[in-house]
């Protein structure tokens, strides 16, 4: 068995963690995490997936810290409360019925988990029959098991607003073949009163038809009336009962739809801005510009309250802030001001660690994992007024060229791994347009040193084409044939420089003779 495939999603630990808030919130949250071996960033990222030794590690601390044995199957009840759900919440109110939900459970249990395969059957309108074998090398736990049965439990408060009882016959754990659960839920209030809506309404026809031929006329137009006032009562009452439930699945669906739409839009905005940062490097050969537009692209797209690049020297011993954005003037004016050595080993800093390691850097809080870089770099970020930073290196063909940093101030939003994915491949792609640029800039030198040593040789030296005519022409041979550049080019080497007769054509043909062999 494998204990380190990632086989469990961080919507599992994030939701122990919001129990653990709400019951429980002496306990230190970075202790524990600490002991699991999982950062508080990839708690807050629904792509990351923990593996089965660290998912042990934090329920036994878990247990330690809080002595309930029951923790487990307490977390799984506050499952469809927690917003670790996100867009899975909203999806299961969208099948508008619990039977649906739970019939779902082998899709839906496969978002949050891969150690398990799910299969549901339905017994009765509601009750259903829930199968949980563990894949072949996974070494699934019983906590595990408990958790599995809060989470069932917990679901049917979406829509009855009561816990499932749960019925757990067979369990792999015990050494059956796998975990067997039969859940069952209670009708819904709404429900219960528009059956009794609909018996009311046939008991009342049926009596008012049958008294119809026994009664007095006047006591049976008060008995139907008084049935008719009983109907529109009850009528009145099982609607409003429906309404009160439909507004809060409305709500409910508002508020996940709302975080859908934010995460679609985040989405979109990545896209583009990996287009326009695309379509930059492989068409800005000035690195400055090209600077400007990746910085440009990440205030127009990515969600950070600041951002910036800064590049090494030539002689890769310093860092030097390049370009930036959300800083204030006074800022921008201390960075300006700030190098980071890179050619100190004992730098600790982490613009020098992402540069000279060639790996991304996240700080979730500087207040707590800051003291742990340089002490110069702990106190400029205090200055700066970091709170918490990611920082990746600009590397191309394993040659580092600098660092692009982003980092919030004000927004409260954490940041995840998915956003190191995406600055890394930000990143990327800007080391590879400074490269591209730096190669253009050194050509383009050669160019311009072969030209002056071209123009300053004490030679004639000129250039002309298939026809003989003049395309270049060096200050050397404008002097001693006494022509300027713009009286030659163009015009042909016969009737300008040389006489043009028969001599003279036959002494140019051996001359480009010679020179071609």
């Amino acid at each position: 068995m494998d204990d380190r495939l990632p086989d469990y999603n961080s919507r599992i630990i994030k939701i122990y963690l919001e129990y653990i808030g709400k019951h429980y919130s002496e306990i230190d949250i970075d202790s524990i995490l600490k002991y699991a071996e999982i950062a508080k960033y990839e708690v807050e990222d629904p792509a990351c997936w923990f593996n089965q030794h660290q998912v042990d590690r934090f329920y036994e601390i878990l247990v330690t810290k809080t002595g309930n044995p029951d923790i487990a199957r307490e977390a799984g009840r506050c499952a469809v409360q927690s917003k670790a759900l996100g867009a899975l919440k909203q999806y299961m109110l969208g099948l508008m019925s619990l039977a649906s939900v739970y019939l779902l459970m082998g899709k839906l249990y496969a978002v949050v988990s891969r150690a398990a395969i799910v299969k549901a059957k339905k017994l009765g309108p509601n009750r259903v029959e829930i199968t949980c074998t563990p894949e072949l090398g996974v070494n699934e736990k019983s906590y595990q098991c408990e958790n599995r049965i809060g989470t069932f439990e917990s679901l049917a408060k979406l829509f009855t607003e009561r816990f499932a009882r749960i019925e757990h016959p067979l369990c792999f754990h015990k050494g059956d073949k796998c975990c067997h659960y039969i859940i069952t839920w209670e009708k819904t209030f709404s429900l219960f009163w528009r059956q009794i809506r609909g018996y009311s309404l046939l008991l009342s026809i049926v009596i008012s038809s049958t008294l119809f031929f026994i009664m007095p006329v006047t006591s049976w137009i008060f008995l139907v009336l008084s049935c008719i006032l009983l109907n529109i009562l009850l009528l009145y009452f099982s609607e409003y009962l429906e309404n009160k439930k439909l507004l809060k699945t409305i709500k409910t669906q508002g508020d996940a739809a709302e975080n859908l739409i934010k995460e679609i839009n985040i989405r979109h905005n990545n896209a583009l801005l990996v287009q326009e940062i695309g379509q930059a490097t492989s068409t800005i050969l000035d690195i400055d510009k090209l600077v400007n537009v990746v910085v440009g692209a990440m205030e127009k797209r990515l969600d950070f309250d600041r951002g910036m690049v800064m590049l090494a020297q030539k002689d890769k011993t310093r860092l030097a802030y390049t370009r930036g954005y959300g800083y204030s003037k006074e800022q921008e004016e201390i960075l300006r001001q700030t190098e980071f050595h890179l050619d100190n080993p004992e730098s600790r800093g982490a613009f020098a660690l992402a540069f000279k390691e060639q790996k991304p850097y996240l700080v979730s809080d500087i207040a707590k994992n800051g003291k742990k870089f340089s002490k110069r770099s702990y106190q400029l970020a205090k200055k700066m007024g970091v709170q918490s930073l990611i920082c990746v290196p600009l590397v191309y063909e394993k040659e580092s060229m600098g660092v692009l940093a982003v980092d919030n101030v004000k927004s409260k939003r954490p940041l995840t791994q998915s956003d190191i994915n995406l600055l890394m491949g930000v990143a990327s792609q800007a080391a590879v347009g400074i490269d591209n640029a730096r190669s253009f800039q050194k050509l383009h030198e050669s160019e311009k040193k072969y030209r002056e040593l071209v123009e300053n040789a004490n030679s004639i030296i000129l250039r002309r084409d298939i026809r003989g005519n003049v395309t270049f022409f060096n200050e050397f041979a404008q002097k001693y044939f006494g022509f300027t550049e713009d009286e030659i080019l163009g015009r042909n080497v016969e009737g300008t420089i040389f006489p043009s007769r028969e001599s003279t054509k036959h002494e140019l043909k051996k001359i480009t003779g010679l020179l071609r062999q």
